[in-house]
């Protein structure tokens, strides 16, 4: 199948077996783009749109910084800096609201607003460099927009939990109505082993709950020592919220609100590293008092077709 010497191969069925075209994607993933309002755009062929592979979804590139020493052989690598990502989506437009689907491509396209760029359950945060680029024929026209990633890993868009002391939830649906149902259990557990599946370190959210009083909660990663430390009491029913993100790291109390110097200067457990992360929850006093959850979302370095 081609249009305006374009070639759209490997078409797939992902709606019902019912011989139409809007069953039709021609990628392995359903690509989607939403802006920091809430508009988005469905690059699938119910939608409107027939896309190539966008590019850049697959590449990642470093910068090196080298130095050569005096009748030194090649050289040496001094520094490796990951770079930004940048993706190009293009396709046709396809159906029959193609003139409402130009506008609608420079209404949600906009590099005056941050956005989200999903491939299925991962995403990145991108910022478009233009408006798109959209042909002038009635139908089938072509179309095409650039967006940057300034941090260039895909993230998944559904964070992962775990529960090291405290009450482990259990809730979940579907719920059968006819059998007796366990809510949660309490756990009290000495160390706890969090997989992080992905291919990069990661950063995660620890939140500590206080039962009763809990004087500096800390907790520690089992083989490198690092750890969260923080200097506060927590009294009961207050809840300390450490939220580490690729910018900078927030620490909230439901109590004193911003609390961010009362996490210890010497902590240094930032990330989850790739594989198992053993992790141990520890207090001055009223350890048994500290609830500790963590989440976390997986991170790749590229997306395949």
């Amino acid at each position: 199948m081609s249009y305006t010497g374009r070639a759209y191969v490997g078409i797939s069925r992902v709606g019902p077996d019912d011989g139409t075209a809007s069953g039709f994607n021609n990628l392995s993933r359903v690509f989607r783009y939403v802006n920091e309002n809430g508009d988005s755009l469905t690059f699938l062929y119910a939608d409107g749109f027939l896309i190539n592979k966008p590019s850049g979804i697959d590449t990642l590139t470093v910068r090196l910084n080298e130095a050569q020493g005096i009748d030194q052989v090649g050289s040496t690598i001094q520094s490796v800096n990951v770079q930004s990502r940048p993706v190009t989506v293009s396709g046709i437009l396809v159906g029959e609201f193609q003139d409402e689907n130009k506008e609608r491509l420079l209404a949600v396209v906009r590099p005056d607003l941050s956005a989200r760029l999903y491939a299925d359950d991962y995403f990145l945060d991108v910022r478009p460099t233009a408006t798109p680029t959209i042909g002038c024929q009635p139908n089938f026209a072509a179309f095409q927009f650039t967006v940057r990633a300034a941090y260039p890993y895909w993230q998944m868009s559904s964070a992962a939990s775990a529960t090291l002391s405290g009450v482990e939830k259990g809730f979940k649906f579907p719920w059968n109505q006819s059998r007796a149902y366990r809510f949660g259990r309490i756990v009290r557990r000495e160390f706890i082993n969090i997989h992080n599946g992905g291919q990069v370190p990661v950063p995660f959210t620890v939140t500590f709950t206080a039962l009763a009083e809990v004087k500096n909660p800390k907790l520690t990663d089992a083989a490198t020592n690092k750890y969260l430390l923080l200097n506060k009491t927590l009294t009961a029913g207050e809840r300390v919220v450490i939220e580490i993100t690729h910018e900078r790291t927030y620490v909230t109390s439901s109590v004193d609100g911003e609390c961010r110097g009362a996490l210890d200067l010497s902590s240094g457990l930032y990330r989850l590293a790739v594989g198992d992360n053993v992790l141990k929850p520890t207090a001055d006093s009223g350890r048994d008092n500290l609830q500790i959850d963590v989440n976390y979302a997986e991170e790749i370095v590229g997306i395949a077709l």
